[in-house]
């Protein structure tokens, strides 16, 4: 496992600038100093790596060294990763998208073959780029949050995200003429992607922005307990409105129920379990909070039209004749 001081030594080697405590360009032009350029001055407020593939699993520390005082993101294109904070874990499966605000976990840790992108940033130039996108004042309220988010993306979207903060990594590792321009666009345009997966939808159903709101917030913590096995009224409680209210916004906007979605979401971590990993059907029924192995397999036969160890023999089937598979359903189209 990679430790905390390479990746601090790496980030520093990579953007390295003429000082490290700043007073301000003007300060620094008045002490008779070499003013900072544009690059050097956000690669101070941004940092950025791409994780390849590795046959080990590394560790990031997110609240101290090199990342101290950044939130932190991780695009996620392959494998797994966990965010630990203090004794609770976050299970992260790709293709995902994770934000975890200030010190809110301790260590970022990515298994054994999983790739993807890691960037730290300043909160001001967080701010700085969102105000240059109106309609996305929800989305910089759920990040700025106190507690870690992690949706699941496509992976196109995943693929996107991690070209345009690889074209981030490379212009602060080698900085040009232009640097601050392409950094600041394709963050710009990093956040407008993300804002089209999390909540345009909702508003271009014509849900005001407290709706579109509400189903990012409830998407949040469907990603965080639906393993626990939620009841609707309990998400609605949580997000200080009526089952009906959230039923109503829900159907009118997506066309399905919060108890669909949610359903839905247990369905999908179920069947990328079966497909990528040898967990068996009793273990995997638990996980998801089934306490009856045979409950599970009707639950999943209903919804997928097939029993959970039917599903992976044909799973491995289409895989050995070459076609990818077929999944049925899908909640990446909701906010």
């Amino acid at each position: 496992m990679w430790s905390a001081t390479e990746m601090d030594e790496t980030a520093k080697k990579m953007h390295k600038t003429s000082r490290e405590d700043r007073q301000g360009h003007g300060i620094a032009q008045a002490g008779g100093l070499k003013p900072e350029r544009p690059a050097e001055i956000i690669a101070a407020r941004l940092r950025s790596a791409i994780v390849e593939s590795h046959f080990a699993s590394r560790e990031w520390r997110l609240d101290s060294g090199a990342s101290s005082g950044f939130d932190h993101c991780l695009v996620l294109q392959s494998g797994e990763a966990w965010l630990h904070a203090g004794s609770e874990r976050l299970h992260v499966l790709s293709p995902a998208f994770v934000w975890s605000p200030g010190t809110s976990a301790d260590r970022l840790v990515i298994e054994a073959g999983g790739s993807g992108h890691i960037v730290h940033i300043r909160r001001d130039l967080i701010e700085q780029i969102f105000r240059q996108i109106p309609e996305a004042g929800d989305l910089i309220n759920l990040l700025g949050g106190e507690q870690p988010l992690a949706l699941a993306i496509e992976a196109q979207s995943a693929a996107y995200l991690a070209r345009l903060l690889a074209l981030i990594a490379n212009e602060l590792q080698e900085p040009r003429p232009g640097s601050e321009t392409v950094i600041s666009s394709a963050l710009l345009i990093s956040f407008v992607q993300l804002w089209r997966h999390v909540g345009a939808r909702a508003l271009a159903f014509g849900e005001t922005v407290g709706a579109a709101a509400l189903l990012m917030r409830f998407r949040q913590l469907v990603e965080e307990r639906f393993r626990e096995q939620w009841a609707v009224a309990r998400y609605a409680e949580a997000l200080g409105v009526t089952p009906g209210r959230l039923h109503a916004i829900a159907t009118r906007t997506l066309g399905r129920t919060p108890r669909a979605l949610i359903q839905q979401r247990l369905i999908y971590e179920a069947a990328v379990r079966l497909e990528r990993s040898a967990i068996t059907i009793k273990q995997l029924s638990y996980l998801l909070g089934f306490k009856d192995a045979a409950y599970f397999n009707r639950f999943f036969a209903k919804h997928v039209g097939l029993p959970p160890a039917r599903y992976r023999r044909a799973i491995v089937h289409r895989n050995v004749a070459g076609h990818a598979p077929q999944i049925a359903f899908t909640f990446y189209d909701w906010p």
